[in-house]
């Protein structure tokens, strides 16, 4: 058994220092450059836009954790490390068997999880922590463990932990050392160190450099760097409108009034406390001319509210109009727009759910044909090459509700693997649908934990509970979040996953695991699918070998 060493004595400290500028009429400026200069240890480094933030440690020593040597089970130093949001891990198997993966915090709770089958060989891991500390990541496999010690300084979009392949294999590289990231400098600081701070920008046509400012530096701190210089008359701008909001996406809208300046452009921006979605520009008028102009915002997540604020910008700066709000809708649980049902070639009909930007069936596919009439015997065994479908349970009684239990061959026809968004894989889904590919099911999964009504306990990993059906489940009495406790409040967003189990050697599972295909093979015959039990929180990412049976989900094109 490993033995862990944890030492938090050294835990770095970090200080950011976050730059704005103003003019000498006290409108805003837009940084070219700022150049810090460390005068107590002698070094200087410069950050350009679009960045305005340089975060320095005081100190070092961050140790990694200790394990002893297990020669059939290897967790590396994840790196970097210290890391914000997110790092990278390697994992060395010796034997081809299931492997746990877990995140646990100093104070013993559990952040993060994740199992899978992993063949003989080195595997690479993206994990992501959203909160600063001190993190123990530990590989269980047959008895053996193997842990290490992470540091992490915040910002990490949720907590997971993410397979992205075999090192050294399908274009997958060994870890490489990270020097000198993005707004993380790797010169030396203390705290108390003196400091000088200078910003550069463009006024008037003209290279000018700020006031300087000199200051022992113990803290993040925000700064604003003074220009003397006065800048040419700004244009004009007003926000009018906010519209077409939904759980994803909104339009807003404004006029321009150049006010006499060229090349005036006309942009919606939008932003919250919590992310910055993406936003289209649409809209230019030139000269003295005045326009209107409407912005397309996406990636917004449901029951957030949006601070709406429209920007014009010429050779002058920027100049903004009124701040506007909205709430994002939710629209998931809802069927498709326009397409509240879908029926296959044995004139199956199943209903759907709308779901963040993608539209799903909300029940098991039960079909025995392609949508070209091709047949799909049932199976009595097992194959890798041959498509079979099976019985939940053993029962035909149970395929009105649960679906038929398909091998890969079945679910993917004649064709090929696919990872992409969208998997381009008809396969047995009906015309006009297909069969999601793994980059489809992460989309599902990050979508709904990014939405705080769809998490249990506050986390955004512990989801299956939103996934999984009201009813079938198998009870479990004990364990928070856990799918089979108090199934009734289940199926927030409305898939409906319902635990037709699965068929290996035979049939097993039934009412305590949901399992569904996708459209990616990982390597040899084994190919990414998830699962919901009875008694996880989580919606797992596993792979299995393509003669299993388990269920299929499709969506839309």
């Amino acid at each position: 058994m490993a033995v862990v060493l944890i030492s938090t004595a050294s835990f770095a400290q970090s200080v950011t220092l976050t730059f704005t500028a103003k003019d000498a009429a006290n409108q805003h400026v837009q940084l070219n450059r700022v150049s810090i200069t460390n005068l107590t240890k002698g070094w200087q480094e410069t950050i350009y836009w679009p960045d305005s933030t340089l975060t320095m440690q005081n100190g070092t020593g961050i140790n990694d954790v200790e394990t002893f040597p297990e020669t059939s089970l290897q967790l590396s130093q994840n790196n970097p490390n210290p890391f914000t949001g997110t790092t990278e891990v390697n994992l060395k198997v010796a034997e081809e068997k299931d492997v746990m993966l877990d995140i646990m915090d100093v104070n013993g709770k559990t952040v993060g999880m994740h199992r899978m089958r992993l063949q003989a060989g080195t595997h690479q891991f993206r994990v992501t922590v959203s909160t600063a500390g001190i993190y123990v990541m530990t590989a269980r496999q047959n008895g053996r463990t193997s842990s290490i010690k992470m540091v992490c300084n915040g910002g990490g979009d949720g907590n997971k932990i993410e397979y992205t392949g075999v090192v050294g294999a399908n274009n997958h590289s060994p870890l490489k050392i990270k020097t000198n990231s993005r707004g993380l400098t790797n010169n030396p600081f203390s705290l108390g160190d003196q400091m000088e701070y200078v910003g550069y920008a463009i006024i008037n046509c003209s290279a000018v450099e700020s006031q300087h400012i000199l200051q022992a530096q113990d803290s993040s701190q925000i700064f604003t760097l003074q220009f003397s210089e006065t800048q040419h008359q700004l244009p004009i701008v007003t926000t009018n409108t906010i519209t077409s909001i939904t759980a994803n996406s909104a339009t807003c809208g404004g006029d321009v009034t150049s006010n006499g300046a060229s090349s005036v452009t006309a942009r919606g921006v939008c932003w919250s406390i919590l992310q910055n979605p993406t936003v289209s520009d649409s809209h230019t008028t030139d000269g003295s001319g005045t326009g209107s102009f409407t912005s397309n915002i996406t990636g917004l997540t449901t029951g957030t509210t949006y601070y709406v604020r429209a920007y014009a910008t010429n050779s002058a700066g920027t100049s903004y109009g009124e701040q506007r709000s909205f709430t994002a809708v939710d629209t998931a649980g809802d069927p498709c727009p326009g397409v509240s049902t879908v029926t296959d070639y044995d004139n199956n009909t199943y209903n759907t759910v709308q779901i963040g930007n993608q539209c799903w069936m909300k029940e098991n596919l039960r079909t025995t044909h392609y949508s070209d009439g091709i047949s799909i015997p049932l199976g009595s065994s097992g194959s890798n090459t041959t498509a079979y479908c099976y019985y939940p349970d053993d029962s035909v009684s149970n395929v009105g509700t649960y679906g038929y239990l398909y091998n890969w061959p079945a679910v993917m026809g004649n064709s090929s693997s696919s990872s992409a968004n969208p998997s381009g894989v008809q396969g047995i889904c009906p015309t006009g649908w297909h069969v999601p590919s793994d980059a489809e099911w992460i989309q599902l999964s990050d979508y709904v934990g990014s939405q705080t009504q769809y998490q249990c306990s506050a986390n955004s990993a512990y989801i299956a509970k939103a996934l999984a059906s009201t009813s079938g489940w198998a009870i479990i009495m004990s364990n928070l979040c856990a799918v089979g406790l108090e199934p009734s409040s289940n199926n927030s967003t409305g898939f409906s996953a319902l635990p037709a189990g699965c068929y290996g050697s035979n049939l097993s599972s039934f009412g305590s695991d949901a399992d569904f295909w996708s459209a990616t093979q990982i390597y040899g015959n084994f190919v990414y699918y998830r699962q919901i039990t009875y008694s996880g929180a989580y919606l797992y990412r596993n792979a299995n070998d393509k003669s299993y049976g388990y269920s299929v989900r499709c969506l839309r094109d």
